[in-house]
């Protein structure tokens, strides 16, 4: 009786601690993925300053491809794996050149778009 007691806790602490990290994670993803959008709308905004006082894109996209790598969550791993490929094509090369910058906006405001239309994001401006 006291062993099926014992068994029957026990099973009861793993489930408990099982549920109990899943809702981390997911609260992990959500701050990793709500912190990558605000790195590119941060991004975005810079835009339209002069040259010298606009946000380092390399420094940016190294933030999103250290945050994109940290999603555990299975549902967000197309929206983390789009991170990465942005991230990946824009930090790697060391600097982008002027020719590429219509580019580089143009991808941003398409993953600014997938993650607010994925992650429920309502702006108001």
């Amino acid at each position: 009786m006291i062993g099926e007691i014992k068994i029957i806790k026990m099973i009861k602490d793993f489930f408990s601690r099982s549920f109990h990290s899943r809702k981390e994670k997911k609260e992990r993803d959500a701050s990793l993925l709500q912190d990558s959008y605000n790195l590119l709308s941060e991004l975005k905004q810079s835009w339209e300053l002069p040259q010298s006082e606009r946000l380092d894109l390399v420094d940016y996209t190294n933030l999103l491809l250290q945050k994109a790598h940290e999603v555990k969550i299975r549902k967000n791993k197309p929206l983390a794996r789009h991170l990465l490929l942005f991230a990946k094509r824009n930090c790697l090369a060391g600097s982008i050149p002027d020719s590429e910058i219509k580019r580089v906006h143009q991808e941003t405001e398409e993953l600014l778009e997938r993650m607010k239309k994925e992650l429920g994001i309502n702006e108001i401006n």
